[in-house]
């Protein structure tokens, strides 16, 4: 209690003395990190007092005394009168600057909160002077602004009354000028009627000094409406003209010219590329051929000045009533039915021309609606006779005269186009053509009012157009559907002409479609299909004959190895140097270049197409150059790469360069062989497939099981298949421009792929079994006893022996790299598969350990220097180096006897891979 009140007491007093500073306080109180209940902070604070006095222990003696009284030399905290003086002399240092610091700042504050009620009386004076403004504004508003606005409306008012005047008088000229159109139409003065419909169109245009647009006003629609009826009327007598005149033209034209000229056009526009060629290499000889056929222009392209005329006439009507479009329609119609017209003109039985037109849908199926009448299906039938009992000859007659007037109707209608552009070049400044030709409409012939209206128009129809280029696609496109059912009709007598006979067809078929193709835009692919199937048909047995013949030697193939002739490399070379030119050994002389030279008392052979450059192949396909094969080979040989093969792969190197020859020398089929050559491949991807991996070679070749060597041959027959399809490709791709071939062959070589990787997959996959098998074998033994068979053979000898067939046969028959491939998944198999054997075995003994490493030390030795091995043995060692021994308990004697004599292993199951090598 003195203690207590002596230290209050000094309190009271401290403050009459002077401020002592801050540095008397010690730093560890000003320290961020200041924490009482942190044992050294707290023993700073405390002068390492005493918290609880110690005592001394019942029992200590003397050494209890000693330690007593070293610890008797730190005060107790509670009793330490000087430390308490001290904290309380802190804590009151600490309190006198702080209010120290609060008195000096006050001064500061307050006059911030002054400040602060000054803005205040401002903000509330500027809002009532804010206030008094908003109220004069109110006022100028009502007795200035309001006043006026109310006098500019009774101005625009006043304006609106006269508009609507004037506009009243408009009205009633239009009314006028188009009663008097309808009696100029009355007594067919249809330029006056146009003219009149014209100024009527401006007036109700607004066009003109005072006048008003009124083709927005809703009561001059039924006005409006009559004078487009009116103004179609008029165009409806312009169409008529002007398709006569164009119609009269193509006929006259197509009656006109022989067919013997339109055959000479043919041939001269097929054959100019390849006969400036045959010429220069003939000219270097110092030979000259005959002179080709007369240079004079085609009949076609001659149009007469009368024809020009009228067509001007005509289309300046057109444009004046705007019924370009519809004309063109009209046009285009007549034109179509004008082809189908020819065609039927043509047809064996003339009466029955009148049916061919609905009725040829039927040539060759059923129709489905079953509303047809009965007369006109017994027409079609007979027309399908007919058609059908026509001999060689004279259904090339017939095809003749379809396809000359068919081109010349088509030549005639290009010629017309040129016509009708050069018209409407003459007549841009009149705007006629700025809708007759894009091209015109571009340059900008458009004038006045004709303008105006085309504009409005094309913005509602914006096809309006005279560039009849796509009527040729489409007069081409209805002659060849047509034409296509007719050839279609004769599919089965087509199929058995005779080997010549055939070919002039097929070359007469294939003229035609190019000259489609060189006069149109968008040609159909029906005739060229149409033809196609023919030709598959004509080719059928020569492909059922390819087919069959592989079928057959894949199902006798023994999968051993064949010599390969040098006659062979010679083939494969130049199944490779196809991807780059035609092989002169593949090259023929066409039979209409021999036909013209016999015509003109010349022997001419023509000479092979000079080849493409060498170094310059498609896509990095580089074909090899030919070298001289030794007598005796053993491996076919492609970019350096060497193959040992079947029988069945020598078959198909052989078939493949008869495919190739033939798209060599039968142009316009690529598509249809290349589908073969696909067909070919994929039959032999898939049996070799179920021969192999299917095991279906054990019944039909007589194979007692497959073999490691079976499967490496049959890698091998696929491999070389992989390898040239892409020279197969670029020797299709240069013969035809179809992408959808390219992609099948590309998707061919992925097949092909896929099933030499699951041949690889199924190697594997057995190594795996195996590897199974044996490891749990592994697992079931008991490691900690000497086995009774130990000495002798047992599931690690039999894993070697059996990996070490595996690779003896592959490296045998395959290259390294596929060698590589494939022991690699299997090593890494094994090394996975060994470790959870591994980890699965029970050792409880050293001596079961060391069974176990001698085990992976052979794993190592035999197998470590094979190809694809890489670390797999010392996996296997560093698991059996790293197992911990097992503390469970071993097996009783009664299971030891059990096990006793039987060998381990030795009844493992037998693997078909180690049959032969």
């Amino acid at each position: 209690m003195d203690d207590t009140s002596s230290i209050k007491s000094a309190r009271r007093r401290r403050p009459s003395l002077a401020v002592a500073p801050l540095q008397t306080v010690p730093r560890v109180y000003f320290d961020e990190n200041f924490r009482l209940e942190n044992p050294r902070t707290f023993d700073v604070v405390s002068e390492r007092s005493e918290v609880i006095k110690s005592t001394v222990p019942a029992g200590q003696g003397e050494n209890g005394v000693g330690a007593l009284a070293a610890q008797s030399q730190r005060k107790a905290l509670a009793t330490n009168a000087i430390l308490q003086e001290k904290l309380s002399w802190y804590m009151d240092t600490v309190e006198v600057h702080l209010i120290s610091s609060i008195s000096t700042a006050s001064s500061s504050f307050f006059a911030a909160l002054g400040d602060l009620r000054e803005l205040h009386s401002e903000a509330a004076a500027s809002v009532h002077k804010i206030q008094a403004l908003r109220k004069e504004l109110v006022r100028l508003d009502e007795e200035q602004a309001v006043k006026g606005l109310e006098i500019v409306r009774l101005r625009r008012r006043r304006d609106n009354v006269a508009k609507l005047e004037r506009a009243v008088k408009q009205i009633e000229q239009v009314t006028l000028g188009v009663q008097q159109v309808e009696k100029s139409l009355e007594h067919h003065e249809i330029e006056t009627a146009l003219d009149v419909i014209v100024e009527t169109e401006r007036l109700l245009a607004g066009e003109g000094e005072g006048l008003i647009d009124l083709r927005g006003v809703r009561s001059l629609e039924a006005v409006m409406a009559d004078l487009n009826h009116l103004r179609y009327r008029i165009g409806k007598a312009y169409e008529a003209r002007f398709v006569q005149c164009l119609l009269d033209d193509l006929r006259f034209h197509v009656e006109r010219v022989p067919s013997s000229e339109t055959l000479r056009r043919f041939a001269q526009s097929f054959q100019r590329e390849q006969y400036q060629r045959f010429l220069n290499s003939q000219q270097k000889n110092n030979f000259f051929p005959p002179p080709r056929s007369s240079s004079l222009p085609p009949e076609f392209a001659i149009l007469s000045d009368s024809l020009r005329n009228l067509l001007k006439q005509h289309l300046d009507g057109l444009q004046r009533a705007n019924h370009i479009n519809d004309a063109v329609q009209a046009y285009r119609d007549a034109v179509i039915k004008e082809a189908k017209n020819l065609i039927r003109r043509n047809l064996p039985s003339e009466g029955d021309a009148d049916s061919v037109a609905s009725n040829i849908s039927h040539l060759s199926r059923r129709s489905r609606s079953g509303g047809i009448r009965q007369s006109s299906a017994d027409k079609s039938q007979a027309l399908t006779r007919a058609l059908r009992l026509l001999g060689p000859a004279d259904a090339e007659d017939l095809l003749v005269k379809i396809y000359t007037g068919v081109s010349e109707l088509i030549r005639r209608l290009g010629s017309q186009q040129k016509m009708l552009l050069d018209v409407t070049m003459q007549m841009g400044e009149t705007g006629v053509g700025g809708m007759l030709s894009p091209r015109l409409e571009q340059n900008g012939f458009q004038n006045g009012f004709s303008s105006e209206m085309h504009r409005s128009r094309s913005e509602s129809d914006p096809t309006i157009s005279m560039d009849i280029s796509d009527l040729i696609s489409s007069a081409v496109e209805i002659s060849q559907s047509h034409i296509v059912k007719l050839v279609k009709v004769r599919t089965e007598q087509v199929a058995h002409y005779p080997p010549d006979m055939f070919i002039r067809y097929f070359t007469l078929t294939r003229l035609f479609a190019q000259e489609c193709e060189a006069v149109s835009v968008r040609v159909g692919p029906g005739l060229q299909n149409a033809v196609s199937n023919q030709i598959r048909d004509f080719l059928s047995a020569y492909q059922d004959d390819r087919i069959r013949n592989l079928a057959d030697c894949l199902e006798k193939d023994k999968w051993a190895a064949k010599e390969f002739e040098p006659e062979r490399q010679k083939s494969l070379d130049r199944i490779l140097k196809a991807a780059t030119t035609d092989p002169e050994e593949w090259v023929g002389i066409g039979r209409l270049w021999e036909i013209r030279a016999r015509e003109q008392g010349e022997t001419i052979k023509l000479p092979p197409p000079p080849s493409e450059t060498d170094d310059n192949p498609a896509n990095g396909v580089v074909a090899p150059a030919a070298t001289e094969p030794p007598k005796k080979l053993t491996h076919a040989i492609v970019d350096d790469q060497k193959f040992i093969l079947p029988e069945s792969g020598l078959l198909v190197l052989t078939e493949i360069e008869s495919y190739l020859r033939l798209v060599v020398n039968m142009p316009g089929v690529t598509q249809e062989l290349g589908s073969n050559i696909l067909q070919f491949l994929q039959l032999f991807n898939s049996r070799t497939f179920q021969l192999i991996l299917g095991a279906g070679a054990t019944r039909s070749a007589g194979l007692k099981s497959i073999t490691t060597k079976h499967l490496a041959m049959a890698s091998q027959a696929l491999s070389i298949i992989t390898t040239i399809i892409p020279y197969i490709r670029e020797a299709l791709r240069r013969h035809s421009s179809s992408p959808n071939l390219v992609a099948d062959f590309d998707k061919l070589k992925r097949t092909t792929q896929e099933y030499q990787d699951e041949i690889h997959g199924k190697l594997i996959s057995i190594m795996s079994d195996r590897a199974r098998t044996h490891v749990a074998t592994m697992k079931k033994m008991n490691w900690d006893e000497v086995w009774v068979g130990e000495d002798g053979r047992y599931y690690m000898d039999i894993l070697c022996r059996e990996t070490g067939v595996l690779y003896k046969v592959l490296n045998k028959h395959l290259p390294l790299p596929e060698v590589r491939g494939i022991m690699g998944p299997v090593f890494q198999d094994y090394a996975d598969k060994l470790v959870d054997g591994v980890s699965g075995a029970v050792v409880r003994t050293e001596d079961g350990k060391k069974r176990m490493a001698r085990d992976a030390e052979t794993f190592r030795t035999k197998l470590g220097g094979l190809e694809g091995c890489g670390n797999a043995g010392e996996i296997v060692m560093d698991a059996v180096g790293s197992k911990a021994l097992s503390t469970t308990p071993g097996p009783t004697e009664d299971d030891r006897s059990n096990r006793a004599g039987t060998p381990l292993a030795r009844n493992a199951p037998h693997n078909p891979l180690m049959n032969g090598n």
